[in-house]
């Protein structure tokens, strides 16, 4: 069995775990683990305006230059038929993105191997145990058996939370919300996203980047102009129509009695549409988000409904404040799980008192 040594183990290769080691390799020895050998696709991502100064601030920030789009604003139907307009103009960090994911996450990690930080995937591990020197870490890398040593451990697993529920820590889900999802293309470009509530749930469109199987649509259809976007139902599970998940004119018949979506629909390119189904899009969180050698960020830590847009967001900033305090009072020192633990008490009680004020909207 393979050995090795190091400061710190972040396990999980996505957004939040990459920004981690990113913002800690210049001071600490970093091994970054993933399960995956390349991010798998996603859509329908949104990156806040205010990313934009965690980028600068690592020197990333020329990565959003090609392969994404910029986010121009919201067009709101909360709780009214009548169309508010909330634009990037007044914000101080500019406008935000919509993201290609999986090339977001690809970029990322071929900066993190750039940078000479140790990476390990296809990589899983198996068991964990904590002796007074540290972590010993079990894991299989490319089907070996391999033994990794740290100091401290990350989890950056996202809802999984595989590491910290491998420790006996439980997850607390808020409520059973879920989310239908379609892309098309269409024949309006814009870049403006359209919220509108229901009362069933909430809907949401956006513009995306060009994704593969979006090209494979728009050379099928014979079209030499389209924009692909995102059609998004957000729902409580006991509300859920199960036809809305299997049936392409089932979800866009519902998605026109949205108000401001039934011109968007009306321009979808016909034969364009994909339906992927069901996914998990409630708000829920650890009991705990740290203990003593071990830290959780993003959504491994906390995740968030939708409709606050800031679930990208969260796993860079959480990732930044726990490596500004491990940077700052080092690997040891005891207060540390006490001083991230107060920090994500805090947004998790703002995103609690934003997101009551924003549904009483609704009723």
């Amino acid at each position: 069995m393979t050995d090795y040594n190091t400061q710190i183990v972040i396990l999980g290769a996505g957004i939040g775990g990459c920004i981690a080691a990113l913002a800690l390799a210049p001071f600490y020895s970093v091994v970054l683990v993933d399960q995956q050998t390349e991010p798998q696709a996603r859509v329908g991502e949104c990156l806040a305006p205010a990313a934009g100064r965690i980028l600068h601030k690592l020197g990333l920030l020329d990565l959003l230059t090609d392969g994404h789009i910029s986010s121009h604003g919201l067009l709101s139907y909360w709780g009214t038929e009548i169309p508010t307009l909330v634009d990037q103009l007044a914000n101080p960090d500019g406008h935000g993105w919509h993201l290609n994911r999986q090339l977001f996450e690809q970029q990322l990690r071929d900066r993190v191997q750039r940078r000479g930080i140790r990476c390990l995937w296809p990589a899983s591990f198996s068991k964990c145990e904590q002796k007074p020197n540290g972590w010993v870490l079990d894991i299989q890398h490319k089907n070996k058996p391999m033994q990794l040593h740290s100091q401290l451990m990350i989890d950056a697993t996202g809802r999984h939370s595989r590491f910290a529920r491998a420790l006996g820590v439980r997850r607390q889900n808020l409520d059973q919300q879920l989310s239908v999802w379609l892309t098309a293309l269409v024949k309006v470009r814009k870049h403006i996203s359209v919220l509108s509530s229901v009362p069933e749930g909430w809907w949401y469109s956006a513009p995306l980047p060009e994704l593969p199987w979006v090209e494979a649509d728009l050379v099928d259809a014979g079209q030499s102009e389209g924009q692909a976007r995102l059609f998004a139902l957000q729902m409580q599970a006991g509300q859920f129509d199960k036809n809305l998940s299997l049936s392409s004119a089932a979800f866009l018949q519902a998605a026109t009695k949205a108000p401001g979506l039934n011109t968007l629909v009306q321009q979808i390119i016909p034969g364009t549409e994909r339906l992927h189904g069901v996914v998990a899009a409630n708000s829920s969180k650890l009991e705990q988000g740290c203990g003593e050698g071990w830290f959780a960020i993003g959504d491994a830590a906390m995740s968030f409904d939708p409709l606050s847009s800031q679930g990208i967001f969260n796993a860079m900033a959480t990732a930044m404040q726990l490596a500004d305090l491990l940077i700052e009072h080092g690997l040891q020192h005891k207060d540390m799980p006490a001083l991230y633990q107060a920090q994500l008490d805090s947004i998790w009680q703002h995103y609690l008192a934003h997101k009551d004020r924003y549904y009483a909207l609704v009723g």
